[in-house]
C-alpha cells in the first residue's frame, strides 16, 4: 500500500493516506486516475465531508474498505 502523509483541516493535524491507482473517474476527461483514500475515516474523523477527498465518511468507509480487500493479506491492519 502506497501510504502517504496528508494535513486534514478537519481533524486539524496530519493524517495517513494511501494512493489506490486507478481509483476514479477523472470528471473531465473520464479516464481512470489515481484516488487517495484516508486510513484514519472512522478513528479519528469527525468531519461530515473530507477535506482531502471531497467525499462524505460513508463513501471513504466503501473506498477503504475496498482497498484493504484488494491487499494480499486483507485481515491485516496496516
Amino acid at each position: 500500500m502506497d501510504k502517504h502523509w496528508a494535513y486534514c483541516s478537519a481533524c486539524d493535524r496530519q493524517v495517513e493516506v494511501a494512493v489506490k491507482p486507478a481509483g476514479r473517474l477523472d470528471p473531465a476527461t473520464g479516464e481512470q486516475v489515481d484516488a487517495l483514500v484516508c486510513l484514519e475515516v472512522g478513528h479519528t474523523c469527525t468531519g461530515a465531508l473530507c477535506p482531502i477527498t471531497d467525499a462524505t465518511p460513508e463513501v471513504m468507509r466503501g473506498a477503504l474498505k475496498d482497498l484493504r480487500a484488494e491487499q494480499p493479506d486483507s485481515n491485516a491492519e496496516e
